[in-house]
């Protein structure tokens, strides 16, 4: 049962703006403010490691003992803090990367203690990230001459903020409730996590040669974060299957083949996306008494996906015809995973 004081707007309003602005700061302080360009991979590997690895023990800490308010709190005081240490690259990349874990596994977990129309209000809460690095990556390459400082009041300010908005019950059960074999919520897992690595993979490596148009890129932008929107939406009405696999195979000859053209490239991205927040309701799914670590699994998933990028060894990812059949393989494994949890009444099909 909900807070009587509770109300979903407020809530999943302030931390998907707050979650734009983690994403932002993060991104400006690791472009435009910390100097890395020595040690670029390193740093990107350190950063990224720490910030969606963790996700995956912090979650379980939250799972336990630790208040997901609080721990999402926390992580935005330590984003705050990362900025006062810009002299000091790796401490700055420590700190700011797991804020950026505790907030994101923080609100997540929130997200999923929603009860209704959970994959709604994880594709709302998930989206502005994209938006947020984008303004970060932009404001540290322009004119526009901001003193760092300006997104550690700001951050505190929003953690203030969150202190005081009432947040979903986060009831913690005493007892199991596991309903399927413990080498099936593993073997679901893993098969999940193929697709979310897929699409971590082709989302940073596919080149869309139209996007220095800025009009084009906003576009884009908008298309990206509403394609989790919507694809959260479209499974709460017509089922994780459909709109999970429909998605991906949609996408698949649209950005394997036509991504140079903007208005298929952009309707690629778009549906492309709807399986973000379909895979992170079917981890929840699969181990639904654990929130926290079922979002953290899905981070792990993403640093994955992320690796032949961040290490320079994405080429093959540029290929047509390799990205036409790992969508595609993705989205097979995807309906292999759905298919079975239907089965067994994990999902709905």
């Amino acid at each position: 049962m909900q807070n009587n004081t509770f109300k979903i707007a407020p809530f999943i309003s302030l931390y998907a703006f707050v979650h734009l602005v983690v994403d932002a700061a993060c991104a400006y302080l690791l472009l435009g403010v910390l100097e890395i360009k020595s040690n670029a991979i390193l740093a990107m590997l350190i950063y990224n490691a720490t910030a969606f690895v963790l996700q995956a023990p912090f979650g379980l800490l939250i799972d336990k003992i630790l208040n997901p308010k609080y721990a999402a709190m926390l992580g935005l005081i330590f984003v705050a803090l990362s900025f006062l240490f810009w002299n000091n690259v790796y401490s700055a990349l420590i700190i700011v990367s797991i804020g950026n874990a505790l907030f994101h596994v923080g609100g997540g977990s929130l997200v999923l203690s929603l009860k209704d129309k959970r994959a709604t209000f994880s594709g709302i809460f998930i989206a502005p990230g994209a938006i947020g690095l984008t303004i970060g990556t932009f404001l540290s390459i322009s004119r526009f001459n901001i003193n760092p400082l300006t997104f550690t009041i700001l951050l505190l300010f929003l953690c203030g903020l969150i202190y005081f908005v009432n947040t979903p019950d986060f009831n913690r059960p005493q007892k199991s409730s596991a309903t399927v074999n413990s080498s099936y919520v593993i073997l679901f897992i893993l098969l999940i996590m193929i697709p979310i690595a897929v699409r971590s993979s082709i989302g940073l490596s596919l080149d869309f040669p139209w996007k220095q148009n800025q009009h084009l890129l906003i576009i884009l932008l908008a298309a990206l974060a509403f394609g989790k929107v919507f694809g959260g939406i479209l499974a709460d009405k017509y089922g994780l299957i459909k709109v999970g696999v429909g998605g991906l195979l949609v996408s698949t000859p649209l950005l394997a083949f036509y991504s140079t053209i903007p208005l298929l490239g952009i309707l690629g991205a778009f549906v492309f996306n709807f399986t973000m927040p379909v895979t992170l309701i079917a981890v929840l799914n699969v181990m639904p008494q654990n929130r926290g670590f079922s979002f953290g699994l899905t981070t792990v998933a993403i640093f994955i996906g992320s690796l032949p990028t961040i290490l320079g060894e994405n080429s093959c990812l540029k290929n047509d015809y390799m990205v036409f059949s790992l969508i595609l393989f993705s989205s097979l494994v995807l309906f292999i995973a759905l298919h079975y949890m239907s089965k067994l009444k994990l999902i709905k099909a």
